[in-house]
């Protein structure tokens, strides 16, 4: 019979194990330098893992990020797994406990995927939630053709020629915790491409991110505009600025339920509307209070782990 023991900020091996996992059985989308990206951008994080004893063979693993504002800690909860062959003999309850356990009275949040999220509601407290859910509608990039025309009336600058501190206010109508410190660190991860988009009179009306990350997909995360014409005119120009983006084999936004917007979007850069793939996937669930985002601007999350918007 198999033993087990909890490993607490295990090495890099193990995390690689999890998003390799991850990928192949739940179809999430990581990097593996985001181990790294959690440990020194938020206040504190913990990876808490169960691994085969003697061994950095994984069998469950849950993440833990506290995350200090004016209005006191978040803390995030992500990346909980189970090894298949191991599920069902209640490996991952526990260390799920531990880390509420550090939570204590403060407000924590996740993203609770469709199978998941009454159990996160009825075990652990996380009943706090918005009306919709978030979808995730994804495309081959195969299908996909860059449209000949879009609005003149927007043009793009990457992140770092535009006036960070505008860019900071912009990102305060999205989140309204203060971020800069995550998301400076965000747009200088490797694989990374991001973008902002303006209005002819130089306001920032959006930005967005496109990772690289496993089996061979772009991920858009996060997407933000303010139109439907300004999110097509970054899309665009997100593409066109990654190398061999069309070699890639997919992208896909999640988005909230109540924004249509992001779908119109995926079908605009198709080659038929029928090639878009649409699911429910997940619903951001809070603690203590949920913190209400501007739906209408959101086409997809910025981290699915440890972000709400």
């Amino acid at each position: 019979m198999t033993e087990f023991e909890t490993l607490v900020n295990p090495p890099q091996e193990v995390f690689e194990q999890i998003v390799k996992l991850t990928s192949d059985t739940e179809d999430w989308a990581f990097q593996l330098n985001d181990y790294n990206f959690w440990s020194t951008n938020f206040d504190q994080f913990w990876l808490v893992t169960v691994v085969e004893k003697g061994t950095t063979n994984l069998a469950a693993s849950v993440s833990l990020a506290r995350w200090d504002g004016e209005d006191g800690p978040l803390f995030s909860i992500g990346m909980f797994y189970c090894v298949q062959k191991y599920r069902g003999q209640g490996l991952g309850k526990p260390i799920f406990q531990k880390v509420m356990d550090i939570v204590g009275d403060h407000n924590a949040t996740l993203t609770g995927v469709v199978k998941m999220s009454d159990k996160y509601a009825a075990d652990f407290g996380f009943d706090k939630v918005p009306e919709h859910w978030h979808m995730f509608s994804s495309l081959k990039l195969e299908n996909v053709v860059i449209p000949e025309k879009v609005s003149e009336k927007f043009i793009t600058k990457l992140w770092s020629e535009v006036d960070y501190e505008a860019l900071t206010a912009y990102d305060r109508t999205i989140c309204t915790r203060d971020r800069k410190k995550i998301m400076t660190a965000w747009f200088n991860l490797a694989d990374t491409f991001s973008r902002v988009v303006l209005d002819e009179s130089g306001k920032i009306v959006g930005y967005a991110t496109i990772r690289l990350v496993t089996k061979n997909k772009l991920s858009p995360a996060p997407f933000y505009a303010d139109t439907p014409e300004a999110a097509e005119v970054l899309l665009a120009d997100l593409l066109k600025s990654i190398p061999n983006w069309e070699k890639h084999s997919s992208m896909g936004f999640l988005y909230p339920e109540i924004n249509k917007d992001p779908l119109e979007l995926l079908e605009k850069f198709a080659k038929s509307k029928e090639l878009v793939s649409t699911s429910r996937f997940v619903r951001s669930q809070f603690t203590k209070k949920l913190i209400p985002t501007p739906d209408e601007k959101v086409y997809s999350l910025a981290d699915c782990a440890h972000q709400f918007v």
